[in-house]
């Protein structure tokens, strides 16, 4: 029976046609699968209506199952999302790939205009089956566009996108993040660890990074690398900076309110922030809400966040400076605008990133980079921090020319809320 909104064939009446469009395919062609979506679908439908939505989906599938000039040349076989195009083998796949990005893109142009929004846009997966994959299962082919559909989706950088095999681990460990991370930090399974920043010379603890650990009810512990860029390409990664930074208020309001020793703590800023810069007003409630003094908050964006979104990135400083906090500059020297950023940016900490210490012995010419880059920040009126400092030697070199701050697992890895009060207790983290 067919879809009675799309007027497209049920997935039943689909798997059947294509078996037989496979089995009757000649041995120099190809069948393309091409699993479409549009992306942000509940943004419209909350946006206009369920009812415009409705003729949102009619219309596109109206032009996947009219087969003209204006798709692939015309569709062979349709249903639901999903279109069976078949091309002659004599050309490559990157050729096709091409002319279905140009299909996508012609048919979003058009859903933009009829329905006045240029937020429309598609993604899509495209499954080859050629005369070596002849004999696969149409639904297991079926399965793997829509796995490419769905890391289309998560990338967010591309139209269209070929299956691999990979894709299937990968897809279904990104998308358990995905679907969990909500509920971990209602469970508070996320925790802020602290790595501590020293004074060069001194060894004393001046400050500290808070850093997000995730950690499962069995025990497990799920690395940053392992979920932050996962995140960080939806607005999830927000409610994982909001909660660490309720941890580091929290902690700091503590803190103060027994007369402990206190210093400042440094949160990481996801790039997502710079959309909205809603992250101005939370930081403001949050600071009407525990009264921890603003020198004890210092907040860091990235060197790519601010070659990026430059202008965005001078409100956040502005607003942040008028509360009275800091913000730093991480990463620097990982990027390629690092010079022309500190003429335009007024940060108040340079962090110089572990790149420039990944020789465990530094050579001449390290030393000069580094050596010139901390004389430059003292001009520009700024501190220094390097990061990823492992060796003896590397901090004794830092503290010559003049650093004034230096992180790394020489002095202590990230460590959690209760191992970071027995280091402020001791005050040093050798």
């Amino acid at each position: 029976m067919s879809d009675q909104l799309t007027g497209l064939q049920s997935y039943e009446e689909f798997v059947p046609k294509l078996k037989k469009a496979v089995s009757d395919m000649p041995e120099e062609a190809s069948i393309a699968i091409v699993y479409s979506d549009i992306k942000h679908f509940k943004y419209f439908n909350d946006t206009y209506g369920y009812r415009r939505g409705n003729k949102l989906l009619a219309r596109m599938s109206e032009m996947f199952s009219s087969g003209g000039e204006g798709f692939l040349g015309g569709a062979r076989v349709v249903s639901d999302n999903i279109v069976c195009a078949r091309f002659c083998a004599d050309g490559d796949e990157k050729v096709f790939l091409d002319e279905i990005k140009a299909s996508i893109s012609y048919i979003e142009q058009i859903l933009r205009k009829e329905f006045s929004c240029e937020r429309i846009r598609m993604t899509a997966g495209v499954f080859f089956i050629d005369a070596k994959a002849k004999g696969i299962n149409v639904e297991t082919a079926i399965s793997n566009a829509n796995l490419a559909r769905k890391q289309s989706k998560l990338d967010g950088n591309d139209s269209v996108t070929l299956f691999h095999p990979e894709m299937a681990s990968k897809i279904d460990s990104e998308l358990e993040i995905i679907s969990t991370i909500d509920e971990a930090i209602n469970n508070h399974e996320l925790e802020a660890y602290y790595q501590p920043k020293i004074e060069s010379g001194t060894g004393r603890i001046i400050g500290a990074e808070a850093l997000v650990r995730w950690i499962k009810p069995n025990g497990t512990m799920v690395y940053p690398d392992q979920f932050i860029p996962i995140l960080e390409k939806s607005k999830q990664i927000i409610n994982v900076d909001y909660y660490i930074y309720n941890e580091v208020f929290s902690f700091l309001r503590g803190r103060l309110d027994k007369g402990e020793s206190v210093v400042p703590v440094s949160m990481n800023v996801s790039r997502q922030h710079m959309k909205d810069l809603e992250i101005i007003d939370y930081v403001r409630d949050l600071c009407d809400t525990y009264k921890v003094p603003p020198q004890y908050l210092e907040f860091e964006l990235t060197e790519t966040m601010c070659t990026e979104r430059t202008e965005r990135v001078m409100e956040f400083i502005t607003a942040f400076h008028e509360m009275g906090m800091k913000v730093s500059m991480d990463d620097f020297g990982s990027g390629y605008s690092s010079l022309k950023l500190l003429s335009q940016i007024p940060i108040d900490v340079i962090k110089l990133d572990r790149c420039f210490l990944r020789s465990r012995e530094l050579g001449d010419r390290e030393k000069i980079i580094i050596t010139n880059i901390v004389h430059m920040t003292k001009e520009l009126k700024m501190r220094s921090l390097c990061e990823g400092v492992e060796t003896s030697d590397q901090s004794t070199f830092l503290a010559g020319i003049g650093c004034d701050e230096q992180q790394g697992y020489y002095y202590s890895k990230p460590v959690n809320i209760a191992d970071f009060r027995q280091l402020l207790v001791s005050g040093c983290a050798r």
